[in-house]
Order: structure tokens, then sequence, then C-alpha cells
């Protein structure tokens, strides 16, 4: 079942995400906050948290899915 949301438009992080996951098929959370922010990442971090959040609002909306067990994100098929 597919939530639905207040909000149709995509926010700049999740743009970004979206682009960073169309140059690789799958990456980590962890992954993706290092090239966005072109520097280490920690887990726990504001940097971090704002990727995952991305991922979750993305996973919501149908445009990414997760994969390798739960771990790894890549784009659905459709988006």
């Amino acid at each position: 079942m597919v939530k639905k949301l207040k909000y149709t438009r995509i926010g700049k992080n999740q743009q970004k995400v979206l682009d960073i996951l169309d140059r690789y098929q799958e990456l980590t959370a962890k992954d993706i906050a290092d090239i966005l922010w072109a520097r280490d990442i920690r887990y726990k971090t504001a940097e971090y948290s704002s990727v995952h959040r991305s991922l979750r609002t993305l996973k919501e909306r149908g445009l990414v899915e997760q994969a390798g067990g739960k771990i790894r994100w890549r784009k659905t098929k459709k988006s």
C-alpha cells in the first residue's frame, strides 16, 4: 500500500540522489552521501540522515527501491 503524500514536488537533495542513482546501479545510503558531499560521511550525521530521509521519501513515491538485503538502493524500472 502506497501512502498518499502531501507534496508532489521533488526536492533538490532528492533530485541529486536520483541523478547519482542514474550513474550507479546500486548504492548504499552512505555511498550516496559520500558522493553527494564529496567527502567521507559518518553514520548518524546530518548529511547521512538527509540522504536517508530522501531515500525513504523517494521509496514512498515509488521512484527507488531497496535491494540486496535492504542495504542497497536502486531506481525502480518505471522511474
